[in-house]
């Protein structure tokens, strides 16, 4: 199962808990435009996406303002809502047609329980989507626009080839039309 190859490149872990993790893997096919997650649930699985696009936004009136993107390979969950078990404020959107495998909040902490080599694993992802969230926040702070766009040209290009302008433009904090004369320079 791709989702345990993918592991298995993080964190070594036995054949005994790998059988044990698929058995509670469940696997399913989304169309783009599913929601994972509406604002207001709790996130109570952690998916892992091995090819596709998902983004996390909020609602601003008419408007979807995007705040994390996922791309293949990655493991998508409301760290937040996941973590302490409370509702979220955002919602998850596939913005492709994806394979998700997802595995529950309960079944993830099982297999910490059982398998203490699993913890390896957690700790690593949850180790990359704080690096992430970091980034982002810096991202955020950084002036003028024209600055932030250059970064996330650098730190994240397939999120050029995968988002529109307007969940670029969103997730820079900048109206489109700012993003479209920075693209034209």
């Amino acid at each position: 199962m791709i989702v345990i190859d993918v592991i298995r490149t993080v964190a070594d872990i036995s054949a005994l808990a790998s059988k044990e993790l698929e058995s509670r893997i469940k696997v399913n096919f989304f169309h783009k435009g599913h929601v994972l997650l509406k604002q207001g649930e709790t996130s109570n699985k952690i998916y892992f996406m091995p090819n596709g696009f998902a983004h996390q936004f909020k609602w601003s009136g008419d408007s979807k303002i995007s705040n994390y993107f996922w791309t293949n390979n990655d493991f998508i969950t409301h760290m937040d809502s996941f973590l302490s078990q409370t509702p979220c404020a955002e919602n998850i959107e596939l913005l492709s047609d994806s394979q998700i495998f997802s595995l529950t909040y309960t079944d993830l902490q099982y297999m910490y329980e059982k398998y203490p080599e699993f913890n390896k694993f957690g700790r690593l992802m949850l180790e990359k989507y704080f690096v992430d969230i970091a980034r982002l926040g810096a991202l955020s702070k950084v002036k003028p626009a024209s600055e932030r766009y250059n970064r996330l040209v650098l730190e994240r290009p397939e999120l050029l080839q995968l988002a529109s302008s307007g969940q670029i433009a969103s997730y820079l904090n900048i109206s489109q039309e700012t993003l479209s004369r920075i693209r034209t320079k």
